[in-house]
């Protein structure tokens, strides 16, 4: 199963706490919420993919997530 992080416009904790990374040139809108990790079954929720992160966005997610982890 994935891991998974959230989106959400909200968000102003982790904001501050510097853990959120703002969707900017992607058709979804908001920050992914790199505090908060989530394992999902996508077949049993029937998830599906929306679009690809540009490698920018991708790089600063992880190394927001891997700061966590260590």
């Amino acid at each position: 199963m994935p891991i998974i992080l959230p989106i959400t416009n909200g968000g102003e904790f982790a904001r501050r706490l510097g853990f959120a990374v703002p969707l900017a040139g992607t058709k979804t809108t908001g920050v992914v919420r790199c505090d908060q990790p989530r394992v999902l079954d996508l077949t049993a929720c029937n998830g599906r993919k929306i679009e690809s992160l540009p490698i920018e966005i991708l790089d600063d997610v992880m190394a927001k997530v891997v700061t966590i982890f260590e």
